[in-house]
This record gives C-alpha cells, sequence and structure tokens, in this order.
C-alpha cells in the first residue's frame, strides 16, 4: 500500500477468516499483513506463523525465545495490508480539493 492511499479497515471476523496456507493474515497491534507470500521462506517455518494467523504477533516478534530484528520489522511492512475495525465502524475517506495558488 502506497503512503498516500488511504488503509483499508477489516473486522477482527475478516481477519479470523484468514488463516489457511491459500490466505494467511496476521496482526501487530491493529496494523494488518496478508503474509501468505511469504508462508514459505519463513524461516521458521510455515507452521509457526500458520499456528498464529489472525492474532496478534508483537509478544512473539519481540521474543523470546527468537527477537526479530528491525530490520525483519521494516521487511515485514511490504506485506501491510489495512487496519483492524476495532469500534465496529469504519472511517469514512474524505477527499481533500487540492488548492493552487492562483
Amino acid at each position: 500500500m502506497s503512503p498516500s492511499e488511504s488503509p483499508r479497515f477489516f473486522s477482527e471476523k475478516e481477519v479470523a477468516n484468514h488463516s489457511t496456507k491459500s490466505s494467511c493474515w496476521v496482526l501487530t497491534g491493529t496494523r494488518i499483513y496478508d503474509v501468505t507470500g511469504f508462508l514459505r521462506i519463513h524461516p521458521g517455518g510455515e507452521a509457526l506463523i500458520l499456528s498464529r494467523s489472525g492474532n496478534d504477533i508483537r509478544m512473539e516478534m519481540a521474543g523470546p525465545p527468537h527477537r526479530h530484528s528491525e530490520n525483519a520489522r521494516r521487511w515485514m511492512e511490504q506485506y501491510y495490508i489495512g487496519e483492524l475495525d476495532t469500534d465496529g465502524q469504519r472511517p469514512k475517506i474524505h477527499l481533500q480539493a487540492s488548492v493552487r495558488a492562483i
């Protein structure tokens, strides 16, 4: 997702529905990541991620037994797809018109 795009919002139920090899999502706080493409190359194995799919993985990322590096955390951002809808009401997207000086 590019920085200029507004984030997509997903319910907890939507996130929980993505817990298979063909569609695996995880959370860090309210940030949602589609790590399906990463499963096969995860150094700890795909089963480790699949067992935590649909859940917040902040504790696992912080360790122990294996604390993930800052580089691993930055690398994970390529899998970011949106935010958890924590209050059940997705925010409306407000478009702002650009103003040019005349």
